[in-house]
């Protein structure tokens, strides 16, 4: 007996939105160093990627300053991943130009990781502003060991890494120490890239953090103002300091101050949250253009674009980027979002017969982190 198929009554078809972006990730440490091992991490092969401790121990020595970086790295409470270690070649009188051109061929082997962070062997060499200036024109972030002794003089204006460059970058940062032997900036990489703003209430600050292993410094409340430019109650000032971070002991508790980039009052958090906001953004917008046969050009397709800054604000509220106000009406606490969306008649027809969108606009407030309280008590009789 003939089977009549279905398609004689009703015609149903699935399409499966499968065109979607790479996700870019934010939880892999680089250590540079200008050591190598043959063929596994030189010239030839940029970078090698360890899930552990064991497995650096597996292609590096002991005696090795990128082991002592991964070491490090790898003895956090909360453990990363993976980190990676790459080779930038010297030749014994490297400058800024020559470690820039280093790091473009490294770049170039292996873009996929986020955090930079330096083996001992490239500390306080003459070359490294050129590595600062290099960083600011990625979208990465470094965090960079100094046991420059100028670093605790104020009146220090070009002797040390800090206080030659501070004002000037926002994606580096110098974590000054006085051991040779301690890797903070290392162990300080390691605890933020294990902060995933993809996954809920994983937002932070990187002052107060502890590093395990690495010892606090041996310097007073000058000192300690000279290297970090934080005056209590007031903040970071360049004139003051070097926006430099370092490790001390409060309360016989050991933990990071300032958790900040070179520039004053601008923190290492906050170049995290930016890159990822942005980066999430990206990857939602050209999501929703690949996996629509067309995004109309009225209000409507508007929306649709919106939809991708309204879902990262969302992902962003719940890792705790984004602050959470009161609504006066409500008394309830809201996300401090606004998303405007303009109509298509806000461009020239010409705008639209180009097909270029016009500007989508979100103001949010971001939720930071307390650094310094104060709290006044009043006895009375």
């Amino acid at each position: 007996m003939a089977v009549i198929p279905y398609s004689r009554v009703v015609d149903v078809t699935l399409s499966r939105n499968d065109a979607f972006p790479s996700r870019r990730g934010f939880g892999t440490q680089l250590i540079i160093t200008t050591e190598t091992v043959a063929d596994k991490v030189d010239t030839t092969h940029r970078t090698k990627l360890y899930g552990s401790i064991e497995e650096v121990a597996a292609d590096w020595a002991t005696s090795t300053s990128a082991y002592k970086a991964a070491l490090s790295a790898f003895s956090q409470k909360r453990r990363p991943r993976q980190i990676k270690i790459g080779h930038v070649a010297d030749d014994g009188t490297m400058v800024s130009a020559e470690l820039q051109a280093q790091l473009d061929l490294l770049y170039a082997a292996d873009s996929d990781w986020y955090f930079l962070t330096i083996a001992a062997n490239l500390r306080d060499v003459a070359a490294l502003p050129g590595l600062l200036s290099w960083i600011q024109a990625k979208p990465k972030l470094a965090l960079i060991d100094s046991n420059d002794i100028d670093t605790e003089n104020p009146a220090s204006t070009t002797e040390s890494l800090a206080s030659a460059n501070k004002g000037n970058f926002d994606r580096a940062s110098v974590f000054y120490h006085t051991s040779a032997a301690a890797y903070p900036a290392a162990s300080l990489a390691a605890y933020m890239q294990t902060r995933s703003f993809d996954e809920a209430d994983s937002a932070y600050t990187a002052k107060f953090k502890e590093l395990p292993g690495i010892p606090a410094v041996n310097i007073g409340s000058a000192a300690l103002t000279a290297v970090t430019g934080f005056t209590p109650g007031v903040g970071q000032s360049e004139a003051v300091g070097h926006m430099a971070n370092t490790y001390i002991d409060i309360g016989s508790r050991n933990f990071v101050v300032e958790g900040s980039t070179l520039t004053a009052n601008v923190f290492l958090d906050e170049i995290h949250a930016t890159d990822w906001i942005i980066a999430r953004t990206e990857e939602e917008s050209l999501g929703i253009l690949l996996n629509n046969p067309r995004v109309k050009f009225d209000d409507s397709g508007m929306q649709m674009l919106a939809g991708a800054v309204r879902t990262v604000m969302q992902q962003a509220t719940r890792a705790g980027i984004v602050a959470q106000d009161i609504n006066p009406e409500t008394g309830d606490y809201e996300a401090a979002v606004t998303v405007t969306v303009p109509s298509v008649f806000d461009v020239p027809e010409s705008q639209r017969k180009a097909r270029i969108a016009p500007v989508i606009e979100c103001r949010f407030r971001y939720a930071g982190a307390v650094h310094y309280t104060v709290v006044r008590y009043q006895m009375a009789f």
